[in-house]
């Protein structure tokens, strides 16, 4: 679709589209980072197939906004990303640092429905709230609750053997 497709699309909406886009590629980018750190020294096959796994839904996320921008008449700008830390100094800190970027990810979506609101978007708002508000309460809820296992089962040694098998096996 080109600009002719334009209407009722603030040009606010369309840079937080823009910028959302731009966090859900950044926070892909750090999933494909933790993934390769779960895979190599650390033997997480479980951390590993989680991250990956979400490293997919967040360049998901950001396909669907693309698609999204297009068919509003929007004009997609891809930014920069910054390169991803490469070392965590455990499960618990790396999932830790999950939780943190989901919930900055969170904030983010929370301001592009700001934004769709106070231009009068009831497209965009339904959009973001229908599609990726439900989603991310769900992610955070359950990234918590990792952290939470993290804590009872401790940071290494068969505590962590077992807790890793047991998430690879939930994402089977």
């Amino acid at each position: 679709m080109s600009a002719l497709a334009k209407q009722n699309f603030a040009s606010a909406s369309e840079d937080s589209i823009n910028n959302q886009i731009s966090q859900e590629l950044q926070a892909s980018q750090v999933y494909l980072s933790l993934s390769a750190w779960a895979g190599s020294g650390q033997a997480l096959p479980g951390l590993e197939k989680f991250f990956k796994k979400s490293a997919e839904e967040e360049r998901e996320h950001a396909q669907k906004l693309i698609d999204y921008q297009n068919r509003r008449g929007g004009k997609v700008v891809l930014q920069t990303l910054s390169a991803p830390e490469i070392d965590w100094s455990s499960a618990r800190n790396a999932i830790e640092a999950t939780l943190q970027l989901e919930k900055d990810v969170n904030k983010s979506l929370l301001n592009l429905h700001k934004v769709s609101e106070e231009n009068s978007d009831a497209q965009l708002s339904d959009f973001i709230a229908s599609v990726y508000l439900p989603e991310q309460v769900e992610g955070i809820k359950k990234i918590a609750d990792l952290v939470a296992q993290l804590n009872r089962v401790g940071n290494d040694g068969l505590g962590l053997y077992l807790w890793d098998q047991e998430l690879l096996r939930s994402l089977e």
